[in-house]
């Protein structure tokens, strides 16, 4: 009979530094319960969903926003985020697949447990038009150059 071993990882901590990165939505999970036990909802039932973002690179980060969505949660912060910048419409569904695939930069820091924290979310920066070639000014015309003859010859100076 083989003993079942049971090996201690590392843990799931993504290599991701705490900076600012741009990010690809790649999930969001079903709403799943909580009860927290400290903070402002102590004690009450508050439901989430986990979002996952990747980076460009492949690391991904992980934030859980409650499944509330009025212009004060972060359900609607980040939906703005990801709508460019556009806030939701009130009333308007967003079907998971219009979501998945869009684009945001994330601020991330790390937890007192060192994981990844998505701390903000923010549109990206909407194109610059364009810019046009600079126009070249025109050279200007030589000084001229003192002590020349030219110089003198109009001069009225006794000296």
């Amino acid at each position: 009979m083989t003993e079942d071993l049971i090996t201690i990882s590392a843990g799931a901590q993504a290599s991701i530094e705490p900076g600012t990165y741009h990010v690809t939505l790649t999930d969001i999970s079903e709403p799943r319960t909580i009860y927290p036990q400290t903070g402002p909802n102590a004690g009450k039932e508050v439901v989430l969903r986990d979002w996952t973002f990747a980076t460009d690179d492949g690391a991904e980060a992980r934030g859980s926003a409650s499944t509330a969505s009025g212009p004060k949660s972060k359900t609607y912060a980040w939906l703005t985020a990801l709508l460019g910048g556009t806030p939701p419409v009130v009333g308007q569904s967003y079907p998971r697949s219009q979501l998945l695939g869009r684009e945001a930069l994330a601020t991330i820091t790390a937890d007192d447990g060192g994981w990844p924290r998505i701390a903000n979310l923010t549109a990206l920066p909407k194109a610059r038009p364009a810019a046009k070639a600079p126009v070249a000014a025109p050279a200007p015309a030589p000084a001229p150059v003192a002590g020349g003859a030219a110089d003198f010859a109009d001069d009225a100076l006794p000296f």
